[in-house]
């Protein structure tokens, strides 16, 4: 079963995980209704979850997503992305469309995007499960030109999966 959406909070069936990316970034929102940049994400404070972190610059005209950063449990866990790439020269084509409609909704509604669901890149034949928070970050605090995002892998009734 897949659940997915724009959130004003991860629910609370969401992973430890999810939930300890989604209170940092609220907590680095430089004031009021602004939106955190790149700038006020340390990876020092956080140093359990860089294994499943993904960052993607937006690029516009016509709007696109360049990976930044892939963290080792994602390339561990067998996915194409590196640094460089365009998502979707890599998303398979059938799942293409819906994945980028999902990150320019992000950049639009400038609202996180949460999703649970089956595992669209089969590399790991135990992974069963896969969690995403997308997160918009803004150097100005307003237009989105960065996404955080961060995937973790599961086994159904699991532990996330570790490399």
């Amino acid at each position: 079963m897949t659940v997915e959406g724009r959130i004003s909070r991860p629910p609370p069936t969401a992973g430890p995980e999810i939930v300890t990316l989604y209170d940092y970034w609220r907590s680095k929102a430089p004031a009021e209704g602004l939106l955190p940049g790149r700038r006020h994400i340390d990876p020092v404070d956080i140093p359990r979850l860089l294994q499943y972190l993904w960052l993607l610059d937006v690029v516009d005209d016509p709007r696109r997503f360049r990976v930044r950063l892939v963290g080792t449990a994602l390339i561990l866990s067998g996915t194409p992305a590196r640094a460089g790439d365009f998502m979707a020269d890599f998303m398979p084509p059938h799942k293409r469309a819906a994945s980028l409609a999902e990150l320019d909704a992000v950049v639009q509604s400038r609202q996180p995007w949460w999703h649970r669901g089956s595992v669209i890149l089969h590399r790991d034949r135990y992974a069963s499960e896969v969690e995403r928070l997308v997160l918009p970050l803004a150097a100005d605090g307003r237009a989105v030109d960065m996404l955080l995002g961060i995937t973790v892998t599961r086994r159904v009734e699991g532990p996330p999966m570790r490399r």
